[in-house]
């Protein structure tokens, strides 16, 4: 696999053109973002600046959330332009996120994988939504309303680009994970994937990495992506996930600004 073919790939069928769902796409002056809908989850998916042009593009971002009151992450990659954009976002106030490994899976490679589907719960209503991402919030120790809305509404007006799974036991839901779809893009997307802190170790993470990547095949997708967790790397890794890039987000808060 030739990574930096790939990441220019993903930056031409996903960073570029994104799923308008509860939002608005707009693009302006070498940026593209996404501007939700709600008082959350809006983000910069894609930009290309010049060491001239990149400051400016900065501040006016900012002042256009600023100006909306909300939130916004702007999402790096280390193949990106200028490439001290990191830099540039925290001196004007954007605070530094995790990093994770941008990794991809050429479907071509892997057969598909023996799934124990009883396990396994596809979600589509509301209350099934809200389970997948109860399960988030337990992990990550926050609400995710804006998450949920965003699920619900790809799920209700759109359903063929994504599929929500839940893993229960004994009524409860204890792992949760989604697959998502842009089109006729040759990427399929897998986000999520998180398990309760006591019942990891059971193979519930597995399970679903499995089921995704037999519907990304199905699908006749040609890669799978994950923005994956130092925790997650190692498995995916074992999947035939290749790294591609490291991926930084940077939030700026309107209201920590002085």
């Amino acid at each position: 696999m030739k990574t930096m073919d790939v990441m220019h790939a993903y930056n031409e069928h996903e960073r570029k053109v994104i799923n308008a769902i509860g939002g608005k796409v707009i693009d302006t002056d070498g940026v593209i973002k996404f501007v939700s809908d709600s008082p959350e989850g809006s983000y910069i998916s894609y930009f290309s600046l010049t060491e001239q042009s990149v400051q400016a593009a900065v501040e006016k971002e900012m002042a256009y959330f600023y100006s909306l009151g909300k939130p916004f992450e702007w999402k790096t990659y280390c193949t990106d332009q200028p490439s001290h954009i990191g830099e540039l976002l925290l001196s004007n106030g954007f605070e530094q996120q995790e990093s994770e490994s941008f990794m991809a899976l050429d479907l071509s490679t892997v057969s598909e994988c023996e799934v124990d589907e009883s396990r396994i719960v596809e979600v589509a209503d509301a209350e099934g939504i809200r389970d997948a991402i109860r399960v988030q919030e337990q992990v990550w120790g926050t609400r995710l309303d804006w998450q949920y809305t965003h699920l619900l509404n790809m799920k209700t007006q759109s359903p063929s680009e994504i599929s929500i799974y839940v893993v229960y036991d004994d009524g409860k839901p204890v792992t949760s994970a989604w697959l998502v779809f842009n089109g006729d893009s040759p990427f399929a997307g897998i986000w999520g994937g998180s398990t309760l802190a006591e019942y990891r170790g059971r193979g519930y993470y597995s399970l679903l990495l499995n089921k995704r990547i037999n519907q990304a095949k199905t699908r006749g997708k040609q890669y799978l992506m994950i923005d994956a967790s130092a925790m997650s790397r190692p498995i995916v890794a074992k999947h035939g996930f290749v790294f591609v890039s490291t991926t930084t987000p940077y939030i700026f808060k309107p209201g920590k600004q002085s």
